[in-house]
């Protein structure tokens, strides 16, 4: 059998971060409390992500079906190669992420440097007072990443397997699970879906952020994982709307919990509709609900309990990771969705983004307390 791999297929960025009691109002100059530079992008965080929350070591045994309990893990998980498909410019940035990429044990050898361009580039301005953070992007070599770039290496990788179900013509092997993000262009994304429904390869798709023209609707039929943010799913379900729908679902700013559970629905019947199997809704401090038309359950998960929020950049791009993790070494999505917002919780209680991201051993493993 072939390690799996999970192929991460996205942006690459310098961070420029900084820290501030407040945001400056317009026309204002306000001292910050500090500065500093890091790796990030959605596309690098969760292919960390990935890496730190997946280890080599032997498999686990699923309880026997029908089942109610949680399975319980073995010493440790089943191995898997985390592989990285993007662009940075010939610049220094791109240098430092390649070896960040690297340094977390994420194969970077999909991550191609584009002469004569610069690195992708995000100022993030953290809040001090609240965690929350404001992002501005600059693509740069992002941008360069197109379907006649990717020449289908993100198709196979380097593992070697007597499986020739799971080989590609190129000789590698197919991924377990492809994830993708929207900080690359939409046309290679879109490629990708289609692509991978054609190969059989299951897709994790983590609209962020949000196109303002919206996504074709036959782009959903056939998605596994949809894992999107309340923003994302009004601005998506406002332009991806069946023609048998009379209006897309309305968002509720009310915190009244009958209205958060009629909005809830109506997102994930409403993506189900379109064709997706599973549909995760981040929602903020408030917690993650979640639909999978695959066993059927559906539910709510109430967010980790944190005596002090630093920094909520990595929280999603960890949750994706975990989530990622855990359904490839084969969790049911309740478990998945568990043990990704624990990993999530844990991020924001520590600066930066790639940075504040968990290792395993801190977050416990799946299936267990949460």
């Amino acid at each position: 059998m072939p390690t799996p791999t999970i192929t991460i297929i996205g942006s690459l960025n310098t961070d420029l971060i900084t820290r501030t009691p407040r945001l400056p109002l317009p026309g204002e100059t306000l001292s910050a409390t500090s500065f500093s530079t890091g790796c990030g992008g959605k596309g690098c965080n969760q292919a960390v992500a990935c890496a730190r929350l997946s280890s080599s070591s032997s498999s686990r045994h699923p309880s026997p079906p029908g089942s109610s309990s949680v399975p319980a893990p073995s010493a440790s998980p089943p191995p898997m190669t985390i592989r990285m498909v993007g662009a940075v410019g010939d610049d220094e940035f791109g240098g430092t992420l390649l070896q960040g990429l690297q340094r977390n044990g994420v194969d970077a050898s999909g991550v191609s440097v584009v002469r004569g361009k610069r690195t992708g580039v995000a100022v993030i301005v953290v809040e001090e007072a609240t965690g929350e953070n404001r992002i501005l992007l600059s693509e740069g070599a992002n941008g360069c990443v197109t379907p006649a770039s990717l020449q289908q290496a993100w198709l196979s990788s380097s593992s070697s397997s007597s499986g020739s179900e799971d080989r590609e013509e190129e000789g590698g092997v197919k991924p377990a699970l492809v994830v993708l993000q929207l900080e690359i262009p939409l046309s290679t994304v879109v490629h990708v879906m289609q692509r991978a429904r054609h190969k059989g390869v299951p897709v994790l798709l983590n609209p962020a952020p949000a196109p303002v023209q919206g996504m074709p609707r036959e782009v959903y039929a056939g998605l596994e994982h949809l894992i999107l943010n309340e923003t994302e799913a009004r601005a998506l379900s406002s332009s991806s709307s069946p023609p048998s729908s009379s209006s897309p679902p309305r968002h509720h700013h009310d915190t009244n919990n009958n209205d958060e559970t009629a909005f809830t629905s109506a997102i994930t019947t409403h993506f189900h509709a379109l064709g997706v199997a599973t549909v995760i809704l981040t929602l903020g401090a408030r917690g993650v609900f979640f639909s999978s038309t695959e066993g059927a359950d559906s539910g709510f998960v109430p967010a980790e309990k944190i005596d002090e929020v630093v920094d909520t950049t990595a929280a999603g791009d960890t949750f994706v990771g975990a989530y990622a993790v855990a359904v490839t070494e084969g969790w049911g999505v309740r478990e998945a969705v568990v043990w990704a917002n624990r990993a999530a919780g844990m991020s924001v209680r520590r600066e930066g983004a790639m940075e504040a991201i968990p290792w395993r051993g801190e977050v416990g493993e799946v299936g267990v307390g949460g």
